[in-house]
């Protein structure tokens, strides 16, 4: 009990007390080696997670692309589609305009056929 109550009651010199302090809030080298230990692996866990996130931005990239590539043959395909179908609709038309002008010229070839047969019947 003495040396505790020696060690209480001796005079401690400033400097004596800051060493003392020092070394009890340094860490010591192996607790520096576990940190810094600690710390690479750290690293090591965040730049696996960086080039994963690179991975899968760079992925996202490519899957963009292709869906704009099959965006772009789409509307290159309705592009056509309404092309042929302007064409189609345009010769119909023409079809129909045709049709109209055999028909009128049916219906006058009918009627000089019901006039002349008309005429051979008096």
């Amino acid at each position: 009990m003495s040396s505790i109550t020696s060690a209480l009651t001796a005079p401690v010199s400033p400097a004596g007390e800051a060493a003392a302090l020092r070394e009890g809030l340094l860490p010591r080298p192996s607790a520096r080696r576990d940190a810094i230990e600690q710390l690479r692996e750290r690293v090591d866990a965040l730049r696996r997670e960086l080039d994963a996130a690179n991975d899968a931005a760079e992925a996202a990239g490519a899957g963009a692309r292709h869906a704009e590539g099959r965006e772009r043959e789409a509307a290159a395909e309705l592009h056509a589609a309404a092309r042929a179908g302007k064409l189609q609709g345009e010769k119909l038309r023409e079809l129909e305009d045709e049709l109209r002008y055999k028909d009128g010229r049916i219906k006058v070839l009918e009627a000089i056929v019901k006039t002349m047969t008309a005429k051979t019947k008096k």
